[in-house]
């Protein structure tokens, strides 16, 4: 099969580690696949001259870790430029895929356009924020019939594919409760989404996960969604968004319901020891399944940085079987890779990409993610009372 070229558009924090010590996940993915043969050049776009050299010193510093040489162009090159991933599209020679990683209110249009020049295309979550910019994505990629998926990662965790087994054998019996805390540090609404987090809330950028995860193992539709918001930390700071929010989502399985509970939040003391702090469990009515997503097992305790509690399963740099460099492995690369496999297969058998399901989050599967999320807003405006996702799919489509 012939490699790819690759538009990466964004440079922040998991395009490749900004404002933290690490390398993100897209970038080690990505040089994963060029080491694998999948990948002929790289494209980057930042929005600005600053963004650009930032990623170039860190792409610099990750091809020495992993001891690999990819070919890459960075965009802009001598000033600032929001539109600069259009002048890395047109660059394209060959068969191209494009990774979106950007704030969420750009998702649509900088997905949009992509499609509109037939990349296949994968996008952070969320893909969107409402039914109806979901619907016409869903459109342009039949029109275009180029691969679309949402680098809904946690699809691929070891954890979650077990809890997947589970519910379809019944071991759990019939689905009762759902129930999720998921939060993150205090720098993330404060220092490192800054400049665009009163565009989004915590719901929608981190709650959204185990939205899509819950869809996916169940197979599940969402019927009616309620969400409670509290500012106090934030504010106090200057942004004007939620600390924390509680959702409550009733979902149709089996000519039956089941309810899920999320609480999610942003304002974690910045020592803790991990990023994210997250746990789930479901209640069935014939057993219970656990999983604590933050404590993996492996917790480190130095003089510098304190404890820290590490999740070897999501994306670390282990050794290299022949010992040239480090492997970037783990189920956030994982996802990353199997969507440029799948892009191959695409372009060079002439697979049909609707057929491309399964594990995979495609576009048509974030429809009812995306509702859950028009309607969590619906209801924060709305005297936090319960919205029915029905209608709003109906207004959509009208």
């Amino acid at each position: 099969m012939k490699p790819l070229e690759i538009i990466i558009v964004g440079a922040g924090m998991y395009v490749c580690g900004k404002g933290t010590e690490g390398y993100g996940t897209i970038l080690p993915a990505v040089f994963e696949a060029w080491r694998g043969g999948m990948i002929k050049k790289i494209h980057i776009a930042a929005a600005t001259q600053k963004g650009a050299e930032q990623v170039h010193r860190k792409a610099a510093e990750l091809k020495k870790i992993m001891g690999v040489t990819p070919d890459i162009i960075y965009y802009p090159s001598d000033r600032d430029d929001p539109s600069a991933y259009q002048a890395a599209i047109s660059s394209v020679t060959g068969p191209a895929a494009a990774l979106i990683s950007v704030p969420d209110h750009l998702h649509f249009e900088i997905t949009a356009y992509c499609l509109e020049h037939d990349l296949h295309v994968q996008v952070v979550k969320p893909l969107v924020p409402t039914v109806k910019e979901t619907l016409d994505l869903i459109a342009l990629q039949k029109r275009h019939r180029v691969h679309g998926v949402v680098e809904f990662h946690k699809r691929f965790d070891e954890a979650n594919l077990k809890l997947f087994d589970l519910i379809k054998d019944n071991t759990l019996g019939e689905l009762l409760n759902f129930r999720i805390n998921f939060s993150q540090r205090k720098i993330i609404p404060t220092r490192v989404f800054r400049s665009w987090v009163e565009t989004t809330d915590v719901f929608q950028y981190l709650g959204v996960h185990y939205v899509d995860l819950i869809h996916f193992l169940t197979n599940a539709q969402p019927k009616r969604v309620m969400t409670v918001g509290l500012k106090k930390y934030l504010s106090t700071q200057g942004v004007d968004n939620y600390d924390t929010m509680q959702t409550l989502i009733e979902w149709r399985h089996r000519g039956s319901t089941f309810l899920s509970s999320h609480l999610t939040g942003w304002i974690d003391p910045d020592s803790s020891s991990a990023m994210s702090d997250q746990r789930l469990e479901v209640i069935g009515t014939k057993g219970r399944y656990q999983s604590n997503q933050k404590s993996r097992g492996v917790t480190l305790s130095t003089d510098d940085r304190g404890v820290e509690e590490i999740n070897p399963y999501f994306c670390q740099f282990y050794p290299d079987i022949d010992g040239h460099g480090k492997r970037a492995q783990g189920y956030g690369p994982r996802s990353i890779i199997q969507f440029l496999q799948d892009t191959r297969r695409v372009i060079e058998e002439g697979k049909d990409p609707v057929e491309l399901t399964g594990l995979r989050a495609t576009f048509a599967s974030s429809l009812p993610v995306s509702a859950v999320l028009e309607a969590s807003n619906q209801s924060l405006n709305n005297e936090n009372g319960w919205v029915e996702v029905a209608r709003i799919i109906k207004e959509a489509k009208q």
